[in-house]
């Protein structure tokens, strides 16, 4: 079974670029040949079009994402329930073709499009920091080496 491990979110943001730099630290470190890491943060139409393609059997996807929780909390959760109303998803679309990067949004118009496989793990970690500039503040920072274990788990590897 192919698996994508994917990051989503902005870079040079803070706490927000935690999704971009978690595929940067995965993608020194060794993997089974099945696993692909890979940066998806750019437009959803794009990402829709190769998950289509390349027909993965797993999908991790890892973002920071404001929920209003205490900072460097993580959440891992499989995407369930109903979609958005048509007016939304076309919302998120036309965010997305406007260059915004949203790790809901990609899951949102992922699942209408049915571009993923059953199999998606989501693992998101909340920002305390959205402001320019790089590294993590000290809540996220912690939460590197959890999510790497988690991931690494979630693939196979204990």
């Amino acid at each position: 079974m192919k698996v994508l491990v994917a990051g989503v979110g902005y870079t040079v943001l803070r706490d927000l670029s935690f999704g971009p730099e978690m595929v940067r630290k995965f993608q020194l470190l060794e993997w089974p040949q099945n696993v692909e890491v890979e940066d998806l943060s750019y437009g959803p139409v794009a990402v829709i079009q190769k998950l289509t393609e390349k027909k993965y059997g797993k999908i991790i996807l890892i973002g920071a994402v404001k929920r209003n929780r205490p900072a460097g909390t993580l959440h891992k959760y499989r995407p369930r329930g109903s979609l958005p109303d048509e007016e939304e998803i076309q919302g998120r679309m036309g965010e997305g073709v406007a260059g915004v990067i949203s790790l809901d949004s990609l899951l949102i118009l992922g699942r209408f499009y049915q571009a993923f496989p059953e199999n998606v793990v989501v693992i998101e970690v909340e920002p305390e920091d959205d402001s320019w500039g790089e590294g993590f503040t000290p809540g996220v920072e912690e939460a590197v080496e959890k999510v790497t274990q988690m991931v690494r788990e979630e693939v196979g590897i204990v």
